[in-house]
């Protein structure tokens, strides 16, 4: 009996809550996690795309200036019109460079911003940074959280992303300062792993305020026995 006391003593009382997801790929040494690769893909599109469109006005240029019958109207002009022509010769040379520029600056602000988001959960509550330079810190208690929603536009579906829509009836930011109620937005994740954390936010969120407003719904360690 003493050691059913002992056992029943040290052990912690069982919430029920949902065991934290965990991403497929390994949080860093301050357990924060980055939002995977597949957001760093939809980045690299998303700020590439002006490459991608200035490459193909490249295409119609040079189809142009060598008379090819690409978009007719377009290489009778080419044809007719000797100004016209030094012009789109001109242009045929300047746009590769640009295309190299845009493809740079793509790739800088997709990294930049994908490695200026990272979120971790802990014991009671949910808290991510964000920025590189100036970097902002948020912890949002669980108790707080009201709803949680999960939005995708067009795009998002085609890379299987979801944005995670936290209302919350205020968060306390690094000075600890309690804020209003907002929506606190977590950008592109995993679409699978969106719905995972949707569900375990709301699970604790819901259990926390049931503890907050009866502390008789927390297990009680039960008495020793006699």
């Amino acid at each position: 009996m003493g050691y059913t006391f002992l056992i029943a003593t040290i052990m912690p009382p069982n919430q029920n809550n949902a065991s934290a997801p965990r991403p497929a790929h390994a949080p860093d040494k301050n357990g924060y996690y980055r939002l995977g690769h597949t957001t760093l893909y939809y980045l690299l599109f998303k700020y590439g795309f002006p490459a991608i469109v200035l490459f193909f006005i490249e295409l119609v240029l040079v189809g142009a200036a060598s008379g090819g019958n690409v978009l007719p109207p377009f290489s009778e002009w080419v044809s007719t019109y000797s100004t016209f022509a030094d012009i789109v010769r001109v242009a045929v040379g300047l746009v590769p460079p640009l295309i190299f520029i845009a493809i740079a600056f793509g790739v800088i602000m997709a990294y930049v911003w994908y490695y200026s988001f990272r979120y971790k959960l802990d014991d009671n509550d949910l808290a991510f940074e964000k920025g590189l330079v100036g970097r902002e810190e948020i912890s949002i208690p669980f108790r707080q959280i009201q709803n949680v929603d999960i939005e995708q536009s067009f795009i998002y579906r085609i890379f299987s992303l979801a944005d995670l829509v936290i209302l919350t009836a205020g968060h306390e930011d690094q000075s600890h300062i309690t804020k209003d109620e907002s929506e606190i937005i977590m950008p592109a994740l995993n679409e699978g792993e969106a719905r995972r954390l949707q569900h375990y936010l709301l699970e604790r969120a819901n259990v926390q305020r049931a503890i907050n407003v009866n502390p008789s719904a927390e297990p009680a360690v039960p008495p020793p026995l006699e």
